[in-house]
């Protein structure tokens, strides 16, 4: 599995269109990885004045001079360290800080609603972690709302919150399947991308 760090560029024309269409966003981005690849990716949230920043998992090496290399204003510019190759070994009981920017849904009458009440938002959370091998010991709740998109000429209306907290791992098998496939609906537009990294107390 291989990380991606990219600051994206305002000045390029793609790289400022990708920053408002999270569909187009993904239709670029499809173009680094290897045909048949799972990716994934987040916007990240960056202070005043910096350039924003683009996280990319990929399960396979990206092939990022496709997008990157440009004679005038360049699409972005990666870290020193992307893509980095992860592997995670995780054991049970072992506690990890993560954050999901995910669209919290619930099926109801054959449809599939948002969820945007924190306490509701807060629940889907731990029943999804539950069910891909991690108990949710704390979390907050951010950059919630709605997000609103144009794809195929209709508009998308979708509900969106970035969880940040610490787990503990139940099932780490499953657990490393979650980070690889992602959680939760809306994964083409920004959504789903499980990040961990090591806990201190």
């Amino acid at each position: 599995m291989y990380l991606s760090l990219l600051r994206l560029n305002p000045q390029n024309p793609l790289a400022r269109r990708d920053l408002g269409d999270p569909y187009a966003m993904h239709q670029t981005l499809t173009r680094i990885a290897v045909p048949g690849d799972r990716l994934l990716w987040r916007l990240e949230v960056s202070r005043y004045g910096e350039s924003p920043r683009l996280l990319v998992q990929t399960l396979q090496k990206p092939g990022w001079s496709r997008i990157l290399l440009q004679e005038e204003e360049p699409y972005g510019e990666l870290a020193p360290d992307s893509p980095k190759e992860v592997r995670l070994e995780l054991e049970r009981g072992q506690r990890l800080r993560f954050r999901l920017y995910a669209n919290p849904t619930v099926a109801r009458n054959g449809r599939r609603l948002g969820l945007y009440r924190e306490e509701e938002q807060l629940r889907w959370l731990s029943d999804r972690m539950r069910r891909r091998g991690a108990v949710v010991r704390s979390a907050i709740v951010s950059r919630k709302g709605k997000i609103r998109l144009k794809k195929e000429g209709r508009t998308i209306v979708l509900a969106s919150a970035q969880f940040d907290g610490v787990l503990e791992v139940i099932d780490p098998g499953n657990l490393v399947k979650a980070v690889e496939l992602g959680i939760g609906h809306g994964k083409a537009f920004g959504f789903g991308l499980l990040s961990l990294a090591p806990y201190r107390s």
